[in-house]
C-alpha cells in the first residue's frame, strides 16, 4: 500500500489588527456669553414727551417781562384750555403758565395793552379809542397767560392762574373788567380802531 500523508493542519487566517487613527482633540466650545444686564430704567432721565428742550411748550422764546391788557370786556371764542405748561424766556428762565388755544377769534373792548421796561422804568402803552372793540381774527391764536382776573359771564369776581386753574373746558369766555398778564401770545390778526401809542414814566 502507499504510503498516506498526514493531513495538512488547517491554518487559522490571521487578520491584521486595524491601523486606529488617532483622532485630534476638537477644542471645547466657548461658553456663551452671558444675558446682558439692563440698567435700571430711572424715570427723570426718560426724556420727555413736549420736547427736547427739558419739556417747555414754546418753540419761540418769550420775552423775560410779560405784558398786561385792561379791557372793559373779553370774549374768547371757541377757547380750549391746555392746561398747565411750562414755557422759556429769552434769559433761559421758566415759568409756569395757562395756555389757550382761541380758534373763533377774539373781541376786547376798550383795549388798553402796557408793557413795562425795567431797566428804564418807562411804561409803553397801546391803547385803542374809547368804546371801540378790537379784534384777533384769521386763524387760531395760541395764549400764554400768567394770570387773568375779572367778572367771569359779567357776574362772578374770579382769578385764574397756575395756582387756582380754571376747573372747566369753557368754550366761549367772557370776562368784564378783566386784566390778563400775558407771557406771550402767538397767531391770528389784531386790529386796533384809534390805535394810540405812547410812553409814561
Amino acid at each position: 500500500m502507499p504510503a498516506t500523508r498526514p493531513p495538512t493542519p488547517l491554518r487559522t487566517p490571521r487578520r491584521r489588527p486595524k491601523k486606529s487613527r488617532s483622532r485630534r482633540p476638537r477644542p471645547p466650545r466657548p461658553p456663551p456669553p452671558p444675558p446682558s444686564e439692563s440698567p435700571a430704567v430711572d424715570p427723570e432721565n426718560c426724556p420727555v414727551a413736549t420736547d427736547a428742550e427739558g419739556g417747555v411748550d414754546n418753540a419761540i422764546l418769550l420775552p423775560d417781562d410779560p405784558w398786561t391788557l385792561n379791557a372793559s370786556s373779553l370774549t374768547l371764542k371757541d377757547a380750549s384750555y391746555k392746561g398747565i405748561v411750562e414755557v422759556r424766556t429769552a434769559s433761559g428762565a421758566t415759568k409756569r403758565v395757562l395756555k389757550y388755544v382761541i380758534s373763533g377769534g377774539t373781541d376786547i373792548g376798550d383795549l388798553h395793552q402796557t408793557v413795562q421796561d425795567k431797566r428804564s422804568g418807562a411804561t409803553h402803552h397801546v391803547q385803542a379809542a374809547k368804546g371801540s372793540l378790537s379784534t384777533i381774527t384769521d386763524g387760531d391764536t395760541v395764549m400764554y397767560t400768567e394770570s387773568i382776573s375779572g367778572n367771569l359771564l359779567g357776574l362772578i369776581p374770579i382769578t385764574f392762574d397756575p395756582e387756582h386753574p380754571p376747573p372747566l373746558d369753557i368754550p366761549l369766555i367772557y370776562f368784564t373788567k378783566v386784566t390778563v398778564k400775558q407771557a406771550g401770545q402767538f397767531g391770528g390778526t389784531l386790529h386796533v380802531p384809534g390805535l394810540r401809542q405812547y410812553i409814561t414814566t
